[in-house]
């Protein structure tokens, strides 16, 4: 368990680092689209370098159930960014990326109703508690449409299913380091990915100032992907998720530290009924991440 909260807590870590490089690249170059696709690229090539390292100490698994799954990861996941890139269009990013928290309540009925695991009842006033945090951190209120709605809805379903699948071929490679495996279906998963975004450069057009300057968002994204694969794999996707929610406070130090250096270019300033309600969301948090850990811990008694 140690293993699998470091490594989701680390991934936080770098995941709130590659949003603010997804910031420093969306205000020079103004497309976030752009973005997807170079740092897709760049991840792709992240794959090809990594798997020959992995494959000396792992092998994927020859069946047909193992590949049809990480295809439908992938597929899952371009559906899902479609779907983020249709609600970007509806709703402010700093409001959609609060929404996104409610991934986690289709996380565990995903888990409850398709794959019958039964949550303890504290597991899921943690859930709720994690959602709220989530959601009130950035939240800034107001009605949102239908067909935002349905967009945001089709986005978290998308992206539930590859976290779940994530956790699912990693359970199936072979028994060894779950370091190594994790690796290797990360590396796998972002070469198919880097792949299927090879089309798009029809439309975006090669330049190879904008792939560089998407390096560093494709770095720390890379790196973290790798870390919440090991975690989903140790804890499960939807713990996992709980432990990764806490990318939202940390989000906010860096924030705090940003400001402090003097780049209000990556970090607006906010008032303080703002920095209150989003240090009250952390609080929300970090309780919620406690709270399912003790659950967690009761149900393992025996």
């Amino acid at each position: 368990m140690i293993t699998g909260i470091a490594s989701g807590l680390i991934s936080a870590f770098l995941q709130s680092g590659s949003y603010v490089f997804s910031r420093w690249y969306i205000n020079r170059h103004k497309s976030p689209f752009e973005l997807l696709i170079f740092s897709q690229l760049a991840m792709g090539i992240f794959g090809v370098l990594t798997l020959p390292a992995v494959l000396v100490f792992t092998q994927f698994p020859l069946t047909p159930l193992f590949w049809g799954m990480e295809l439908i990861c992938v597929a899952a996941f371009m559906a899902g960014q479609f779907g983020f890139f249709q609600s970007l269009k509806l709703l402010e990013a700093s409001r959609l990326s609060s929404l996104l928290g409610l991934k986690i309540i289709v996380l565990a009925l995903i888990c409850l109703t398709v794959m019958r695991q039964p949550l303890h009842l504290l597991q899921w006033l943690a859930i709720v508690l994690c959602a709220v945090g989530a959601v009130g951190m950035n939240f800034t209120g107001g009605p949102i449409t239908l067909r935002a709605c349905l967009f945001l809805a089709f986005t978290l379903v998308m992206y539930a299913i590859c976290d779940i699948l994530e956790a699912e071929l990693i359970w199936r490679m072979p028994a060894g380091s779950p370091i190594v495996n994790s690796t290797a279906v990360a590396a796998l998963t972002y070469l198919l990915l880097g792949i299927t975004a090879l089309p798009f450069l029809a439309k975006t057009g090669w330049n190879a100032a904008k792939c560089r300057d998407a390096l560093p968002y494709a770095g720390s994204w890379y790196a973290a992907m790798i870390l919440i694969y090991l975690c989903y794999s140790t804890l499960g996707p939807v713990y996992g998720n709980i432990i990764q929610a806490s990318r939202g406070i940390l989000s906010v130090l860096i924030g705090v530290w940003l400001l402090h250096l003097g780049f209000k270019d990556l970090e607006p300033r906010v008032d303080r009924k703002a920095w209150m309600r989003r240090f009250l969301m952390a609080i929300v948090m970090i309780v919620a991440m406690v709270l399912y850990s003790y659950a967690r811990s009761l149900m393992e008694v025996p």
